[in-house]
């Protein structure tokens, strides 16, 4: 069977789940998720999608869920087909370089993930700095959440987050939502920048009817839509698709339709849900079993 992979999803500990569930549905009170949801739940709905492989993110919100969270999500992606590991950590954490050494020294994991926002803290914060020097020193990624700053009613400049990939170059860097709606300036970095990826999570739902008056309403809106189809064929090698499950930008089917409702090349689309994310964690998870599949 060809992967088909998610490179973007949220199984956690049941009492995290109820949480982020409450969080999206006081947002949006018409989400289809349900404040019960479980990680059962939520494989159940992969499998539904033939999803055969995914990215599972936690990320801690105060310090002392660190090494919780990440015995779990190493647990669980040990015992689950499919599940592809990743660790995090929160800023307050400290000797975050040593707890990386460890964690990374015992256990196989693709990298770490971080959603700034959620978690308070600022991707260029000087207290991450010995974290991303042994990031860069090993060679694993780091995934940060970027973009939908009105939706946070927090600010991230992209300049920011230039400055960060030029302090840390060697750093393999992701972009998760690829900065939206500053699409243009991350393809833009990927020209330079050959450890920086891109993931197209909760972006590809503005293609879809109900957005367009409010794409049309931002300046060069128009522009900004034909620059992201341009983008995603042209640098599909780079960019990996993810639903957010499950709390992405709607149920997982219409999330699935915007991917396949995409007005690119059906190359380009294999690439960005199998063939990029393959070579993604062949490269930075050497050895890792695609025979062991959810689907």
């Amino acid at each position: 069977m060809t992967p088909f992979i998610d490179s973007h999803v949220h199984v956690m500990p049941d009492w995290r789940l109820k949480g982020l569930a409450r969080w999206i549905l006081r947002a949006f009170p018409d989400h289809p998720v349900k404040e019960s949801v479980s990680a059962e739940d939520i494989l159940t709905d992969l499998k539904k999608m033939k999803i055969t492989h995914f990215f599972n993110f936690i990320y801690p919100l105060k310090a002392q869920e660190t090494d919780s969270l990440n015995a779990f999500n190493i647990k669980f992606c040990h015992d689950t087909p499919g599940a592809i590991p990743f660790a995090s950590l929160h800023q307050d954490t400290p000797d975050k370089a040593r707890l990386a050494e460890t964690l990374f020294t015992k256990h196989d994991l693709v990298g770490m993930k971080f959603h700034p926002f959620v978690q308070r803290f600022d991707p260029w914060d000087q207290r991450m700095n010995p974290l991303y020097e042994f990031m860069q020193e090993i060679g694993k990624p780091v995934f940060l959440h970027t973009g939908f700053e009105d939706f946070y009613s927090m600010k991230m400049p992209i300049k920011e987050l230039v400055a960060l990939v030029k302090r840390f170059p060697r750093l393999p860097l992701v972009f998760v939502h690829m900065a939206f709606p500053g699409t243009t300036t991350c393809f833009e970095l990927l020209q330079d920048y050959p450890g920086l990826y891109l993931d197209a999570t909760n972006v590809l739902a503005f293609f879809r009817p109900e957005f367009k008056a409010w794409v049309d309403s931002m300046p060069n809106g128009h522009q900004l839509v034909d620059e992201l189809i341009e983008g995603l064929e042209q640098h599909c090698d780079r960019i990996m698709f993810g639903s957010d499950h499950p709390v992405g930008m709607g149920g997982l089917p219409e999330i699935h339709d915007d991917f396949e409702n995409l007005p690119i090349s059906k190359t380009a689309k294999q690439a960005i849900r199998t063939t990029t994310p393959v070579k993604f964690v062949n490269q930075y998870l050497p050895g890792f079993d695609w025979e062991r599949s959810l689907c």
